[in-house]
């Protein structure tokens, strides 16, 4: 009997430093588990304020430039497009772009003033936006697009549509894009020779991205979309389109 209990007591001690260590080594497992999806949730969380930080930012953007673009007599904003468009339709004359002679390019040469103007009101936007991002930290790594796309109408059809350049060489199709983008360049040389704003110059590189466009008779809420209304709305696509677009780079965080 003695040597039974003799034998029992170092059997006993044996298992229960087995299952000592067992549950240590399960432990440690755990906690390092446990400290591994802590550091993953810290840095999903990390990412979720960032996000939102972003996302913040960019409301504050929209809700800003909404603002200072509030002037309905100079700017009317589609939301279906999330885009604006100036208020006035500036219809040129067709074939037309030169804004050099407004008297030759425009329908009602009386326009140029209300794009001077137009101008007058973007350089206002566009400085009070790069004093902004100076000023503040969070908007250290924003900067925007500022689109101005010229578009055409398709007078195909109309027997008295101009007749497009042949110097071009090209369809009539691909000569409307270039028609359009010449638009979009005559305004800017437009507003830059009457020193009214130059957006591409070093001054505003570090705020605006100027991009000059043409969708010829193309692009997205055109006038006679569906082609039902041919004679009285196709004119109108002979204007422009005016996009500011917030490109937000990596957020400050406090």
């Amino acid at each position: 009997m003695k040597q039974s209990k003799d034998f029992f007591w170092p059997s006993y001690v044996d298992l229960m430093t087995a299952l000592f260590l067992t549950m240590l080594v399960l432990f440690v497992l755990s906690y390092k588990l446990f400290q591994d999806e802590s550091e993953r949730l810290k840095e999903a969380n990390k990412q979720l304020n960032a996000r939102l930080e972003q996302l913040d930012v960019i409301q504050r953007i929209e809700n800003s430039l909404r603002t200072m673009m509030s002037d309905k007599t100079l700017f009317q904003y589609e939301p279906k497009f999330r885009r604006y468009t100036l208020a006035r339709d500036v219809a040129f004359v067709g074939g037309k772009w030169d804004l050099s002679s407004p008297e030759k390019a425009l329908q009602h040469p009386e326009d140029a003033k209300y794009l001077a103007a137009t101008g007058e009101k973007l350089r206002i936007i566009v400085d009070s936006l790069l004093i902004l991002k100076k000023s503040t930290p969070k908007l250290r790594d924003v900067s925007y697009v500022l689109a101005i796309v010229g578009s055409a109408s398709n007078l195909y059809k109309d027997p008295y549509h101009p007749k497009y350049d042949t110097y071009a060489y090209t369809s009539y199709e691909n000569w409307n894009y270039i028609l359009s983008y010449q638009r979009a360049k005559s305004l800017y040389d437009f507003w830059k020779n009457n020193n009214i704003v130059d957006f591409d110059s070093k001054k505003y590189h570090d705020v605006v991205e100027l991009i000059l466009a043409g969708n010829g008779f193309g692009g997205v809420g055109r006038y006679n979309e569906n082609g039902a209304e041919y004679n009285t709305e196709e004119w109108k696509n002979q204007r422009f389109l005016i996009q500011i677009i917030p490109k937000v780079g990596r957020v400050v965080l406090k």
